[in-house]
């Protein structure tokens, strides 16, 4: 296996385990209040949408990826240090939206610096990839110790010491960097958008990532509600990441059996039969846990293929910009919609009432991927298309 490779998603996604999961409460052992959280994690959200894109094309037209990568990390692990000791709004805000431009704009990126250095450039990221759902389950279980024993005001401290072994992990491969010094990656973008398939794949993302809303921002709080525990929602999550790695585990025969098209729509409706599990029995333990068993489908097989599926219809001199656009369309405006759109139902309608939308949004992906990304190579043709090569 490509150890030096797997080294980058371990300690990229570790930090990330430090950021989800105790960026908000850090914010509010500083004195913010919910509204005030609400809005700093929309800014770094919002960057998002804008800054992998940019980043990105910089990226192809330099090709020197490695090089922008980690002065990337760099300027994070900056940002991480700053927000240790800021404590006013703004400053708060103009430094986590620095650090969401520079830390989002890295994982699309190394996905096309892998994918280049694969020499099946399909079947073996997946064995790659699961190192960083490892990464981000060993970071909450180790970081949620420190907090306990020292404080919230640890968490910037071990975000920055992740980033920093994360700068560090970032090495070339065999291929080195594989994408010319001078190539503009945005003829290629624009060649690639006037295959039909592609608004359909960026469409189907955006509407995954707008079902997810409602999981991300409730889910712990809707168990909270209905009376679960601290421990059992937590090892509930563990579980979804568990399931998620069991995905990338197998993804080299998965994607030598079946047709890119059947495992994304497959992944699409599965997610739509969770959040509708999640709607009608939240109270049952074993429900929830099937729903979250699921989570190998929503994520692990949604996310393997949509990191193919964009090296496939994107040319070789724009992938970091097909692999950051993918990102930005799907994790960041999707996220955005789908988390202003879930708060708003949970507010005004119900939790039931949002799950229940939630899955026919999911539902309606699946459709789009079912009729508008037909032609995709799959199982034994993959490794051997002129695109399954990269």
């Amino acid at each position: 296996m490509h150890f030096h490779l797997a080294q980058g998603y371990f300690w990229y996604f570790a930090a990330v385990g430090v950021f989800v999961p105790y960026w908000p409460p850090f914010l509010a052992s500083i004195g913010f209040d919910p509204l005030q959280i609400g809005l700093l994690m929309g800014v770094f959200a919002g960057l998002r949408v804008f800054a992998p894109p940019l980043f990105a094309h910089v990226v192809d037209r330099s090709g020197r990826r490695l090089e922008w990568l980690r002065r990337a990390a760099e300027v994070s692990c900056l940002c991480a240090l700053l927000m240790g000791w800021l404590h006013g709004f703004w400053a708060v805000a103009l430094t986590l939206a620095l650090f969401s431009a520079a830390w989002n704009s890295i994982t699309s990126i190394y996905d096309a610096h892998v994918l280049d250095n694969l020499e099946d450039a399909s079947a073996d990221y997946g064995r790659l990839r699961l190192w960083g759902s490892i990464g981000f389950i060993v970071a909450v279980v180790v970081v949620g110790e420190l907090v306990e024993r020292v404080a919230l005001a640890a968490v910037p401290w071990a975000l920055a010491a992740l980033i920093v072994v994360t700068r560090l992990s970032l090495r070339a491969g065999r291929n080195g960097e594989p994408v010319g010094p001078g190539r503009d990656g945005l003829p290629g973008v624009r060649s690639a958008l006037a295959d039909p398939r592609v608004w359909s794949f960026l469409l189907a993302a955006f509407l995954m990532l707008v079902s997810h809303g409602a999981y991300y921002n409730f889910f712990t709080i809707y168990l909270e509600q209905l009376g679960y525990s601290a421990t059992a929602t937590g090892l509930l999550w563990a579980w979804a990441v568990i399931a998620e790695i069991a995905v990338f585990m197998v993804a080299r025969p998965l994607l030598q059996r079946f047709p890119l098209r059947f495992l994304m729509v497959t992944a699409l409706a599965a997610t739509a039969l969770r959040w509708a599990v999640m709607a009608t029995w939240p109270d049952s333990l074993g429900a929830v846990f099937a729903a979250q068993t699921l989570h190998l489908a929503s994520f692990g097989i949604f996310h393997l293929c949509s990191v193919v599926i964009a090296g496939l219809l994107f040319p070789r001199t724009a992938a970091s910009s097909g692999q950051a656009l993918h990102g930005s369309v799907g994790f960041g405006a999707g996220a955005l919609v789908g988390s202003v759109g879930s708060g708003w139902l949970w507010q005004h309608a119900s939790p039931e009432v949002t799950f229940w939308i939630s899955a026919g949004v999911a539902a309606a992906a699946a459709l789009v991927a079912l009729f508008g990304l037909a032609g995709l190579p799959g199982g034994p043709g993959l490794a051997h298309s002129p695109a399954g090569k990269h």
